[in-house]
């Protein structure tokens, strides 16, 4: 293709098909820039298709890989309509990109490349399909790709919405927990319904272009294995009302931050009077939610931690952490865990628990009679309590913790800030850092935001629950911002791809920052 001063997209093009090696990615992005914004296209973007789908036979695999990427960005920039312009341009390529699938290297960038643009048409859904099931796909990406291609039928009484994370072929409900999945979806009008679908449909196609993304900057993605494994059917002992008395001291009500008297079966505060139930060693001060959206209602389904560990969190993970070789393993992560927490005298919280898989390792780096877990959601807890009869649960939320000022040897809270709201997070800090000790520490891993805006997008395109508006990650200065605005000095960072694992400590009164 011959580039022209008074033809931007050729030139464009030609200076990323000529560009060396070491160039590659800045030409790649400046092409990108030129045709697309995050969720949107330019002006650019129409004219230039052609010449994108005709360069396919023009470059190397590592070029292909990249253009279709760019395709499969264009093509979803219109979505949800359907049948618009650009996307029926790029559509116009599809027996091209089919073709070329069925040559690519399976498992590589390229594949996973084109696997994700021919997810952008259902209007070809049986060509499509037809492809994927010769080539052999694994099981996870055949299940993105089909819910990718289904249209939305205005018209079925029993839509399929809220279950496509990490792929919809993951969620093994049991017929009474569809029930209650159904049951909810009935409360739903028109609009909900189609604007959960087509929520859906985005998280699958960023899920997929995500894992692309990576493979065509570094090559095949590992299998994803499970962290570890929840009970399916959690069944928590009731507990022995020493495991909360031993911390009697550090509690406060959170009405009127009086002190706690534990007794069986409930804990009364000394000032106001009021009771808390406990019930299988959990502590409710937060009753559970209402009908909070449909997602949050999944999360409350009784084998939902075991899915958390064995599907949800190891494919997030290496989305958010851009980790799809899997470095961050479970091993690491207990190790990581026993390197960075170090306690002052005194409880050990485990913030956002979850099923507790790491509250396991956090129970053995500093003795089980340390650690109380905390987390939103019973369901969750249910789980860790199984597992850790030993250790006491609570039930509430992190915005107002129910221990007293300087009571806590050390938090960890390991995988869980950006289960939080995002605006919620500083405030958190803030409440962490009452809680704790002088010389106490915090412990935490989570994400930064990409600085590449094609990946940046994927994972602000995803849908949880804790994020229905899409996926926001941290800036990490701002992050570090809110630890030290609370009092918290960080002593240890590290990262891995997007992860990052702080260790931060409570100042001493009177200590400079």
């Amino acid at each position: 293709m011959a580039g022209s001063d008074t033809n931007p997209v050729a030139t464009l093009v030609d200076s990323f098909v000529a560009a060396p090696s070491g160039e590659l990615e800045e030409a790649y992005q400046r092409l990108v820039a030129a045709l697309w914004r995050p969720g949107d296209s330019t002006e650019l973007a129409l004219p230039a298709v052609p010449h994108l789908v005709a360069c396919l036979d023009q470059v190397d695999e590592l070029r292909q890989g990249h253009l279709s990427i760019l395709l499969g960005l264009l093509a979803e920039a219109e979505n949800p309509a359907a049948g618009g312009k650009l996307k029926s341009a790029v559509r116009a390529g599809l027996d091209r990109y089919l073709e070329l699938w069925r040559r690519a290297p399976k498992g590589l960038g390229l594949s996973h490349g084109l696997q994700y643009l021919v997810a952008h048409f259902p209007d070809d859904r049986h060509r499509v399909l037809a492809v994927a099931d010769e080539l052999g796909l694994e099981f996870d990406d055949r299940a993105r790709l089909d819910r990718a291609l289904l249209p939305f039928d205005p018209n079925d009484p029993e839509p399929d919405i809220g279950r496509v994370f990490p792929y919809p072929a993951a969620w093994e409900m049991e017929e009474s927990e569809r029930a209650h999945d159904r049951a909810h979806i009935k409360t739903l009008n028109a609009e909900q319904i189609e604007a959960q679908w087509h929520k859906d449909t985005s998280s699958v196609l960023a899920f997929t272009g995500a894992k692309a993304y990576w493979a065509v900057l570094n090559g095949a993605p590992t299998p994803i294995e499970p962290d570890s494994l929840a009970p399916r059917y959690p069944d928590p002992p009731e507990a022995d009302i020493e495991i909360f008395r031993r911390h009697e001291a550090v509690f406060r009500c959170p009405q009127c931050g009086d002190g706690l008297a534990f007794e069986s079966g409930f804990a009364r505060c000394a000032g106001c009077a009021e009771k808390y139930p406990i019930m299988q060693g959990m502590l409710y001060f937060t009753a559970p939610d209402g009908d909070a959206g449909l997602q949050s209602q999944l999360l409350k389904i009784p084998t939902m931690s075991h899915f958390i560990e064995a599907k949800a969190r190891p494919n997030f993970k290496r989305l958010c952490g851009f980790t799809w070789d899997g470095p961050v393993s479970a091993d690491f992560e207990a190790k990581r865990i026993a390197e960075l927490v170090r306690p002052a005298e005194g409880p050990v919280l485990d913030l956002c628990a979850g099923p507790g898989g790491f509250t396991m390792a956090l129970a053995q780096a500093v003795g089980h009679q340390r650690v109380i877990a905390l987390d939103m959601l019973p369901t969750m807890l249910a789980s860790m309590r199984d597992r850790l009869p030993e250790v006491p649960a609570v039930v509430t939320n992190a915005r107002n913790l129910p221990f007293g000022d300087d009571t806590l040897g050390a938090v960890m809270c390991w995988n869980g800030p950006h289960a939080m709201l995002y605006e919620d997070t500083a405030p958190v800090f803030a409440e962490i850092a009452r809680c704790l000790k002088p010389g106490g520490t915090f412990t935490t891993y989570s994400f930064r935001n990409s600085e590449d805006p094609i990946y940046r997008h994927f994972v602000a395109s995803i849908h949880l629950p804790q994020a229905e508006h899409g996926l926001e990650m941290y800036d990490l200065d701002e992050f570090k911002g809110w630890l030290e605005q609370a009092g918290l000095v960080v002593r240890e960072e590290s990262s891995i791809g997007l992860a990052f694992f702080i260790n931060a400590e409570k100042r001493a009164p009177g200590e400079r920052a």
